[in-house]
């Protein structure tokens, strides 16, 4: 066989890793990333209760970088007249998609270049051929953090030179053409009289750990010189496995240059026995499980006219990777020595392969139940959350299916060991992405446990009617990594013991006692019962007040509102309501009801001749003199009319300086026609604030699910984005109002949601009401800011900035007691961003994080540097306790963090 119709492989280095997605690495930003997260303080007040506040979040965008790495240098040994083949890996270390162009420096040589499909490092059929065309090479579309791997095959001649054979491959970015090339040699080495080449591969070169994963080892042994009698004598080759590597008992066995398989054993026991019957050399093969060390040895060598790509001639043998290896590279390359006929004793290692165990997502979420509860109580459901993966992970907690009484308020908070004790916190966005979030999780083992308890707050309103039982409410886990990822916890409550009341129509319990319009506690979605009326008519819903406790008289006043929480007791111009008893007499109350009884009232409305197009939402609302207990029915007054787009309700609320609130409101189109479709008429929504500075978010409800969702509800303002809104349709509206940092406590901002409606195509002109969020700045003692800046003496701002990976960030996080009396115990924390470490001493030019104490005046009154701050180059939680924060001072913490940049190629 000719010499130069075979391709001879000789890679002594490690192999690239194969082409990547970005996400493997999901701590290296995307461009137009946003870096930030929260602060936060607790303390005690003189009462000694225990308080929490959040700071702003300041964001950082990540900016648009190009790189790229081009590595590793190789060298190689063949037989003069061979084709020399290197492998090499591109990566994109940037953080946006880049194509590159790729040239060579061999003068007068056949040079190729090839996509390594599999990553193993051999050129086999079917592999893409990169057509140069003017001398270049071009890879196209490499997503950031991707890499891929490249196959160069440089051809020699007989007559080359014994010193042997170099070249340069050289690449540049396309989408950055003023970055310089980089670059990788190669190295051509020739050796005669038999030359030894082992050749390791995996037959899988990744996977994660979530089960035991076997892996077969194959060391392919070749000779590349073409005449058979050119032996590489004494063949010797040594393989330490990696600690991760588990070896698996007798399934090693050899194939022959004959093809011939022969089942080796493991012990020491000298030659084995061979079943290539044309073979008349010896097979030495052993494992020591106590160093994990293979020795194999031919020791009649390797005859010449062997080389890699014939399928002969190899030793296999298979590992496994245990279930929950962490994340990481496993390394492993083979050691071997021979002596060339007529020459001198070498010794070389093989190419190194790496398995990389990948990231897998998996936990567990445990539901808590309580068998009771009471009216105002506030019931503490402790969830323990256990990461079982092999990373540490961050999960985005979120509610759904709220299944409790109306009125019922939650909060969520953490607990995790933190000096060897529970300590709980504030549960925050961690990672800037607008989700609240356990922070990141340690995987726990049989041993170690790294659990944390996500405890939700869940205050039972004092007033509640109709409670019913199990109560369910569900906490959704999510990876941030697999965001398909989810486990659900479950936190339920039996019953709760309150007297109820409950308001139907029509009919009361005891005629309909499952199907009396109404039934069950209030306010309903949509109105149980509409009347239509025209101007200057009188119409009548009929009421049965219907006392549902067992075993106490009750006597219930009689209100009616178009606001669901009765924040407005004022019924539009033109509309009245009276409540009649009995024989027409009006009443503003009930006569008392006896246990499970019930009592008509009919609530008579009137529609002044003036009065405007409109549909009006009627509450009515009993409650108990004595009880308490409350039930409100939602019906409506349709006053006929050709065009009116209504949003309500009217809504209060209250936060904090940098907080925000998230109020409900929907949008009716109570006319008949078509409005908003773009076509017709235009309807869109704005909204405008009594105060400066502060600002409102519009969100369409896109699920119908009556739950403000981030990421799944989107912004709005027109409707002809959703065809319009139909005769009578209604969409649910969420109004996210933010209060600035500096808001002034006690102040309340009035944001106004209008709908615009456009005349359009009609001849009449639309009638819109507006709705109100009122929102109210509670008052703190302390208040705490934080700020940001991109060099140690630029301005501190609020402001979103823009930086590189590889910049850094300094932040600065304020608390000031505004009281007039004195903080205990004043703790101020905060933790390292996602797509950031902490960097701090050493060659960084960044003094370690610190935190001083001033007074109102500005001089200091301690100082100092946090204790056990993160390592610099890791993530973590900084922490400053200041025992006591006197009325005017403050404290001030400084940190700074290095945006991740790309990592360097493979080996």
């Amino acid at each position: 066989m000719s010499k130069k119709m075979s391709l001879k492989l000789a890679l002594l280095l490690s192999l690239a890793a194969g082409a990547k997605a970005y996400g493997s690495n999901a701590d290296i930003p995307l461009a137009n990333t946003d870096i930030g997260n929260q602060a936060y303080v607790s303390y005690y007040t003189e009462a000694n209760v225990q308080k929490y506040l959040q700071s702003n979040i300041v964001i950082t965008r990540v900016n648009s970088v190009y790189n790229l790495t081009l590595a590793p240098n190789r060298e190689t040994t063949i037989t003069r007249g061979n084709t020399a083949v290197f492998n090499h890996t591109l990566t994109n270390t940037g953080n946006i998609i880049d194509s590159y162009e790729l040239r060579h420096s061999y003068q007068n040589r056949t040079v190729k270049v090839y996509l390594d499909a599999n990553n193993n490092g051999v050129l086999e059929s079917g592999e893409t051929e990169l057509v140069a065309v003017d001398g270049k090479y071009t890879v196209n579309n490499l997503a950031p953090g991707a890499r891929v791997s490249l196959l160069v095959t440089v051809a020699t001649l007989d007559g080359d030179n014994l010193l042997g054979v170099s070249g340069d491959i050289y690449s540049k970015s396309k989408g950055n053409q003023d970055l310089p090339e980089v670059s990788v040699s190669e190295k051509i080495y020739f050796l005669t009289g038999g030359n030894a080449i082992v050749y390791k591969a995996l037959n899988k070169s990744s996977g994660t750990s979530e089960n035991d994963t076997e892996v077969t080892v194959t060391l392919k042994i070749a000779n590349d010189d073409p005449k058979s009698e050119n032996i590489a004598q004494a063949f010797k080759l040594s393989d330490t496995l990696a600690g991760d590597f588990k070896y698996v008992l007798g399934s090693a066995k050899w194939k022959s240059f004959n093809g011939i398989d022969t089942v080796l054993t493991d012990d020491d026991d000298g030659l084995e026995t061979d079943n290539d019957t044309q073979n008349t050399e010896s097979i030495k093969y052993s494992y020591d499980a106590e160093t994990k060390k293979i020795n194999f040895e031919l020791p009649g060598g390797i005859p010449g006219d062997n080389p890699l790509n014939r399928p002969n001639g190899y030793l296999e043998f298979k590992v496994v990777v245990p279930a929950k290896t962490p994340v990481k590279l496993i390394p492993n390359k083979a050691d071997y020595s021979f002596t060339p006929t007529g020459g001198n004793f070498t010794s070389r290692s093989s190419n190194t392969v790496n398995y990389e165990v990948l990231k897998y997502v998996k936990a567990t979420f445990e539901g808590h139940h309580i068998a009771t509860g009471q009216a105002g109580e506030t019931l503490r459901f402790v969830n323990k959350f256990t990461n079982i993966a092999n990373a540490s992970e961050r999960y985005s907690i979120a509610l759904s299916d709220e299944f409790f009484p109306t009125g019922t308020t939650f909060r969520l908070a953490m607990e995790s060991k933190e000096n060897g004790s529970l300590v709980e916190r504030p549960i925050l966005d961690t990672n800037g992405d607008g989700n609240i979030d356990t922070g990141l999780v340690l995987p726990s083992t049989d041993t170690v446990d790294n659990s944390v308890n996500v405890i939700l707050y869940a205050t039972l309103p004092t007033n509640m009617s109709a409670p019913g039982s199990n109560y369910k409410v569900v906490k959704n886990a999510t990876s941030t990594y697999t965001p398909t990822y989810i486990v659900k916890a479950n936190d339920t409550v039996g019953t709760v013991t309150v007297t109820t009341v409950d308001l139907t129509n029509n009919f009361s319990l005891s005629e309909q006692p499952t199907t009396a319009p109404g039934i069950g506690l209030g306010p309903e979605r949509n109105p149980v019962t509409q009347i239509n009326l025209n101007p200057g008519a009188t119409g009548s819903f009929v009421l049965h007040v219907n006392n549902t406790s067992s075993y106490v008289q009750d006597q219930y006043t009689l209100e009616v509102s178009t606001k669901a929480d009765f924040s407005d007791m004022t019924l539009p111009a033109g509309v009245a309501v009276k409540f009649k008893q009995g024989g027409g007499a009006e009443v503003t109350r009930t006569g008392v009801i006896l246990p499970n009884g019930s009592q008509r009232i009919d609530a008579e409305v009137t529609v002044a001749s003036t009065a405007t197009a409109a549909v009006v939402p009627l509450y009515f609302r009993v409650t108990s003199l004595t009880t308490g207990a409350r039930d409100i029915k939602y019906d409506s007054l349709s006053i006929n009319a050709i065009r009116s787009v209504q949003i309500i309700p009217n809504l209060t609320g209250e936060t904090y300086a940098g907080g925000s609130i998230v109020y409900t409101h929907q949008v009716k189109n109570n006319g008949n026609v078509l409005e908003g479709d773009g076509i017709a008429s235009s309807v869109t929504l704005r909204t405008t604030e009594s105060i400066a500075q502060w600002r409102t978010e519009l969100f369409l409800d896109v699920n119908k699910n009556g739950i403000f969702e981030v990421g799944t509800d989107i912004p709005f303002v027109d409707f002809a984005t959703i065809g319009g809104l139909k005769a009578g349709e209604q969409v649910t509206i969420f109004s996210k109002v933010y209060a600035p940092t500096g808001a002034v406590a006690g102040t309340t901002n009035v944001t106004t949601i209008t709908p615009n409606v456009t005349q359009g195509t009609y001849s009449t002109v639309p009638t819109v009401t507006s709705a109100t969020d009122s929102t109210k700045v509670l008052a703190e003692k302390l208040a705490i800011t934080k700020q940001q800046r991109l060099s140690p003496t630029g301005t501190w701002t609020y402001n979103v900035q823009n930086a590189n990976p590889g910049d850094k960030i300094y932040y600065k996080i304020q608390v000031k007691n505004n009281g007039n009396d004195d903080a205990r115990t004043v703790q101020v924390k905060d933790t390292v961003p996602f797509y950031t470490t902490i960097i701090y001493g050493g060659a960084s030019g960044v003094e370690p994080p610190r935190y001083e104490v001033m007074t109102a005046a500005g001089a200091v009154v301690t100082s100092g540097s946090i204790v056990n701050p993160p390592l610099s180059g890791e993530r973590g939680e900084l922490s400053v306790t200041v025992d006591s924060l006197a009325p005017g001072n403050y404290v001030n913490m400084y940190f700074a963090v290095k945006i991740n940049s790309g990592s360097s190629a493979a080996n």
